[in-house]
């Protein structure tokens, strides 16, 4: 089962079930914002990315 969690320099969200669930912990945590207009759905409001790992696997960085 794969998990993500977001990462910038100052935090790290928990891991969750969902790539969307990461994404709106980093909203929540001010370190991203919604963009409808982007790709991706959000932009980064600093550096960050969010790491994908399967339950057995290390984190890999997916931004």
């Amino acid at each position: 089962m794969r998990r993500y969690r977001y990462r910038t320099p100052a935090l790290t969200g928990p891991w969750r079930d969902s790539h969307d669930d990461a994404v709106s912990d980093a909203v929540r945590a001010k370190q991203a914002r919604r963009d409808p207009d982007a790709p991706s759905g959000f932009e980064w409001t600093v550096p960050g990315e969010i790491e994908t790992r399967n339950s057995e696997a290390p984190a890999t960085a997916r931004r």
